[in-house]
C-alpha cells in the first residue's frame, strides 16, 4: 500500500507541475471556475471531487485520533482542496513516523 500511495503522490506531484506551468494562476482559476459553468458534468464533477475530500479529511480525523498526529492530518487536510489527493496520500505515508 505504501508503494501505491507514493505513485499516487509522485504522479499527482508531476500532473500538478504540469498543468501549473501550462496555466498558472489566473488561468488556472479561469478553467476551474469554467468547468462549472461550461460543461453539464462540472457541478457532479465538483460535488465528487469535494465529497471525495471530506471522506479523506474524515479517514484522517479518525487516523490521528488513534495515532495522535494531528499537526500532520490538519496541514494535509487544508491542502487538499489545492493539491487533491497529494496530500492525502502523503498522509498515509508519513503518519507512522
Amino acid at each position: 500500500m505504501n508503494a501505491i500511495a507514493a505513485l499516487v503522490f509522485v504522479v499527482m506531484l508531476a500532473i500538478s507541475i504540469w498543468a501549473w506551468r501550462l496555466a498558472p494562476t489566473k488561468r488556472a482559476a479561469d478553467q476551474f471556475v469554467g468547468i462549472w459553468r461550461v460543461h453539464p458534468w462540472g457541478k457532479q464533477f465538483y460535488f465528487d471531487f469535494f465529497g471525495l475530500q471530506i471522506m479523506l479529511a474524515l479517514w484522517m480525523l479518525a487516523d490521528a485520533a488513534s495515532r495522535g498526529s494531528w499537526f500532520l492530518a490538519g496541514v494535509c487536510i487544508v491542502a487538499m482542496p489545492i493539491f487533491g489527493a497529494m496530500p492525502a496520500a502523503l498522509y498515509f505515508l508519513l503518519r507512522g513516523l
